[in-house]
């Protein structure tokens, strides 16, 4: 069910120790951008990764995550069990935005040496004393504004040493940079071949490192099969001890996984070369464990949702030269009549809402309908009528009262029928802290039965058992008892002590299925995750 390889995203690069015996793997996790249709950013912690191995294990014995920019060079100190981490890329626009960390593994302790830095593109120690030499780009594309005879910045590397010795541990401070044109050479960086995971499976005796991207959707497809999607499928499906039944493969991957009577799963076109901001979608029906496609959804973005009785609504996203004559659709549960409708614009950070398997099929409507602003929960009928029922948030006129990367789930229970919907406050500033929300209201009236604050947007929701369980992308977990509003449970999540991410959850029969950023899947019993919570706040998993 997992891959070979633990800990991992999409490796980009792979440094061995001077010995041999310790490799340094660097990964880049997906963002949520899943469908197509849905963009979600907000409090995300992981996205780059140096993890340590040693020759013969799977596991990593230690990860770097504090990272913010591809990881382009590791340095091994030549006797502290330390690695320099230089990092950076260009910003698509003038700067050369840089990272450099220094790490100690065996402690834990790590310092950033520079106020600033630009791109670091190597590093190495000169001595046992701990002087580093690193090369970096020029700050920005001004480099070569006045002098017509110096290479490109692009091409450009200038020359650093930082003192990595005891005392400058204990100093602590960074140290604003100065860059010494003088240094200043022309870029002989070798280009990325392609090949660290394979030289990396072939030094750690695995021949399959099994890696895959994250896990976009799972669901529970009967009592003992469980579907997943992934970039390299259109479907898996697995039964309750991990053993691939099937695999579905064809043009494209699998986004999202619609159950009801019959299971339709979303699938995105694969790119096209040609036009590289095509966006097309095909639905795909399982039935008699064959996967066959159903009907092609074309011209723009979209994410679907399903009702109880099996009805799809497709919102398409209206940004974009191609959404002029954009529509929302809405299809029968064979897939055979389609009706197009107008609910309004859609953009992939303030309309999607996610919620699936309810009675009748929910949207969100900004105020008038052509705005992201003022958003209201609505329902949309079998007939195409759209039922406006309240604001997502108190319409108070401040920027916080704008709702953003929202989720949602719907709940019936003795308080009767409501929805639950985490999201995000609207910050005008891009350095304001993040300010997030969890609440359940009544579907009739919008009454709140009770609210949470949030550290990251959710990436999932699921209700079972009387609980509502929310996964964030800061890594964390929430269990929140349904009708109470009592937390449960606010840990982070592991799996086999090993730092993720939740991208996808689904839940049947008290069990939790979750799928991770880093392509790894887990199941768990939902009663026993507040036992399974250690000293440390950390919840593993695996």
């Amino acid at each position: 069910m997992n891959p070979a390889l633990r800990g991992a995203g999409k490796i980009t690069a792979v440094f061995f120790s001077p010995d041999g015996e310790l490799a340094a793997v660097a990964s880049a996790f997906p963002l949520l951008i899943n469908p197509r249709a849905r963009a979600v950013y907000g409090g995300a912690t992981l996205r780059y990764r140096v993890g340590l191995y040693r020759r013969g294990e799977a596991a990593p014995f230690a990860t770097f995550d504090a990272l913010r920019l591809p990881v382009n060079d590791v340095a091994f100190h030549p006797t502290r069990p330390a690695i320099a981490i230089g990092a950076g890329s260009y910003d698509g626009g003038y700067l050369f935005e840089g990272d450099l960390v220094i790490w100690n593994w065996a402690d834990g302790r790590s310092r950033r040496p520079c106020l600033h830095v630009p791109e670091v593109v190597r590093c190495r120690y000169l001595d046992d004393a701990g002087q580093l030499e690193a090369w970096v780009r020029p700050w920005d594309e001004s480099w070569d504004e006045d002098d017509d005879r110096a290479a490109p910045a692009a091409d450009t590397l200038l020359r650093i040493r930082i003192d990595d010795s005891d005392a400058a541990w204990r100093a602590g401070e960074p140290a604003a940079l100065d860059l010494d044109e003088t240094t200043a050479m022309v870029d002989a960086t070798p280009p990325d071949d392609g090949l660290a995971a394979t030289r990396l499976a072939d030094w750690s005796g695995l021949p399959d490192l099994g890696l895959r991207g994250a896990i976009w959707d799972l669901a529970w497809l009967d009592a003992d099969t469980l579907g997943a999607t992934h970039d390299a499928c259109l479907l898996d499906r697995y039964d309750r001890n991990g053993e691939l039944l099937s695999r579905h493969e064809g043009g494209g991957r699998g986004s999202e996984i619609l159950p009801a009577a019959a299971v339709t799963v979303h699938a995105l076109a694969p790119p096209d070369p040609a036009d590289i901001f095509r966006r097309d979608s095909r639905l795909y029906v399982l039935r008699d464990g064959q996967l066959a496609a159903a009907r092609d959804c074309t011209g723009g973005a979209y994410t679907f949702s399903v009702d109880a009785d099996g009805r799809l609504l497709g919102r398409q996203d209206r940004v974009g030269s191609r959404a002029r004559g954009a529509a929302d659709i809405l299809l029968d549960p064979a897939l055979a009549r389609e009706q197009r409708l107008d609910i309004g614009h859609y953009d992939c950070f303030n309309h999607y809402i996610g919620i699936n398997g309810a009675p009748c099929l929910f949207a969100l409507q900004g105020t008038p309908p052509g705005s992201h602003e003022g958003k209201y929960l609505c329902i949309v009928h079998p007939d195409g009528r759209i039922e406006r029922l309240w604001p997502v948030l108190k319409p108070d006129r401040t920027p916080a009262s704008h709702a953003m990367e929202c989720r949602g789930a719907y709940v019936d229970d003795a308080l009767g029928a409501g929805v639950v919907i985490a999201g995000k406050h609207y910050s005008p500033t891009v350095d304001g802290a993040y300010r997030g929300f969890i609440y359940r209201k009544s579907l009739a009236r919008g009454q709140e039965r009770w609210r949470h604050a949030t550290p990251a947007s959710a990436s999932a929701i699921v209700l079972a058992d009387g609980l509502v369980t929310a996964a964030f992308l800061d890594g964390s977990l929430m269990l929140i008892d349904a009708r109470t509003g009592d937390l449960r449970l606010s840990a982070k999540v592991r799996l086999d002590g090993i730092a993720t991410v939740i991208y996808a959850m689904a839940a049947r029969d008290g069990i939790l299925a979750i799928g991770t950023l880093d392509g790894r899947i887990a199941l768990a019993r939902l009663a026993d995750l507040p036992a399974r919570t250690g000293a440390d706040g950390n919840l593993d998993l695996a």
